[in-house]
C-alpha cells in the first residue's frame, strides 16, 4: 500500500533555478498530485552525514495521503542534484520507476540569486558582507575541495555551480526517464516549458495556457527587518505557504510597501571574473548535453 502512495515525479534540482515556480505551475495539472511541503527532503540524509538512516517510507508516503487517482505524486527538494550517487541509488531502490525533473540556471546568476535569498532569510550570511566577499569565501571552499555539509552550505553554491561533476551520474541513471530543464527558458515562455513537460510525461497538455505562471520564491532587499521577518513566517507551509487566494494579493502588497526602491547590483568586473571561472565547465557541459540530443540550449551553454 505505501509503494503506491509514494510520489513517481522529482524535481531534483538545483536550487535558485526556478524549482518552486516548477512546482507551482506542474501541481495545477490534474494529473498531477502536488506533496503539500514542497520540499520534503525525504532522501538528504545520506548526503548530509546524518547517519544515512532513512526516515520510514510512511513518513514519506504522508506527503501525498491527499492524493487520490492522478498519474503522478511530485515533490521537489532540489538539495538532490548534489547528494550524488547515495540519494540516486536510494531513490532507483525506492520508487516505481520516477521520472527526474532537473532545472539548470546560468551558475553566475544562480551564485547572485543565492547570495541575494540567504541575505533576505536574515539567515547565517551577515548583512554587511559584499558579493565580492561572499564570492571570496565560495572560492576558498572551492579551491579547498570542501564537501557540502550544514557548515559550508551558503558557500557552496560555486561549487555546485559546476554542474558537469555531478549530472553524468543522474543522466546515466535514469536516461529517458530524465528531462533537462533550463530556468532561462522557464522565464521566457513558461507554458511553453511546462507544456513540453506534460508532453514527456504522457498527460494532457491543453490545459497549460489558463495555468497561473506567478514568480515564485522572488528575492528582494528590504527595508523593514521586522517587515520581512512577519513575512517569512507568514509564507511557511503551515500559513500561507499553499493558500493561493491569500497568498498572491498579500505579495504583492508587501513588494509594495517593503521592497527597497534600489536594489544592490553585482558589479560587472566580479560577473566577468565569474563567467571566466565557470567557462571550461559550461563548455563541457553544453557538449554533453548535446551529445544527449539536447538543442535548446540557453546563451550561458553556447558561449565559446
Amino acid at each position: 500500500m505505501t509503494q503506491g502512495r509514494l510520489p513517481n515525479l522529482i524535481i531534483a534540482g538545483v536550487g535558485k533555478a526556478g524549482t518552486t515556480s516548477l512546482f507551482w505551475y506542474l501541481s495545477q495539472h490534474p494529473n498531477i498530485c502536488a506533496s503539500k511541503v514542497k520540499e520534503i527532503r525525504y532522501f538528504l540524509p545520506l548526503a548530509e552525514g546524518d547517519g544515512g538512516v532513512l526516515p520510514p517510507l510512511e513518513d514519506y508516503a504522508k506527503h501525498f495521503k491527499h492524493c487520490g487517482t492522478e498519474a503522478f505524486r511530485l515533490e521537489a527538494s532540489p538539495q538532490y542534484f548534489h547528494g550524488g550517487k547515495p540519494i540516486i541509488d536510494a531513490i532507483k531502490r525506492t520508487l516505481d520507476h520516477p521520472r527526474i525533473i532537473l532545472v539548470l540556471r546560468d551558475p553566475v546568476q544562480r551564485l547572485w540569486s543565492t547570495y541575494r535569498f540567504v541575505k533576505s532569510r536574515m539567515g547565517p550570511l551577515p548583512t554587511s558582507l559584499t558579493f565580492d566577499e561572499y564570492v571570496a569565501r565560495c572560492q576558498k571552499v572551492r579551491e579547498e575541495r570542501q564537501p557540502l555539509s550544514r557548515e559550508n552550505g551558503p558557500y557552496w553554491t560555486l561549487s555546485g555551480g559546476f554542474y558537469v561533476e555531478h549530472i553524468d551520474q543522474w543522466l546515466d541513471a535514469f536516461g529517458e526517464d530524465m528531462r533537462v530543464l533550463f530556468f532561462e527558458n522557464m522565464v521566457e515562455d513558461p507554458p511553453f516549458v511546462v507544456g513540453e513537460v506534460c508532453r514527456w510525461l504522457g498527460i494532457d497538455d491543453r490545459c497549460v495556457h489558463s495555468f497561473n505562471y506567478s514568480q515564485e520564491n522572488k528575492t528582494i532587499e528590504f527595508r523593514s527587518k521586522t517587515l520581512q521577518r512577519l513575512a517569512l513566517v507568514l509564507n511557511s507551509e503551515r500559513l500561507l505557504g499553499s493558500r493561493r487566494a491569500l497568498k498572491d494579493p498579500l505579495r504583492r502588497a508587501y513588494y509594495a510597501v517593503n521592497k527597497k526602491p534600489r536594489q544592490e547590483r553585482m558589479v560587472e568586473a566580479t560577473r566577468l571574473r565569474l563567467q571566466h571561472l565557470l567557462k571550461d565547465g559550461n563548455a563541457a557541459l553544453g557538449a554533453d548535453l548535446r551529445r544527449r540530443g539536447y538543442t535548446d540550449l540557453p546563451a550561458w551553454l553556447n558561449a565559446s
